[in-house]
């Protein structure tokens, strides 16, 4: 099991892209894509904000 903030899994990296993801909502769902692989993107009818996540 790894921790939010695990090296293991690259999201303490103080070189991370932010503008590396994007997302838009779409009637009543939201899509995230990543904006160089058009083959990852993932679909929702429920998001939340990050800050919500702590």
């Amino acid at each position: 099991m790894t921790n939010k903030y695990d090296s293991e899994n690259n999201r303490d990296r103080t070189d991370a892209e932010p503008d590396r993801y994007a997302a838009y909502s779409d009637d009543d769902e939201t899509i995230v894509f990543d904006t160089r692989n058009a083959d990852a993107w993932l679909k929702s009818d429920a998001a939340v904000e990050i800050e919500e996540m702590d």
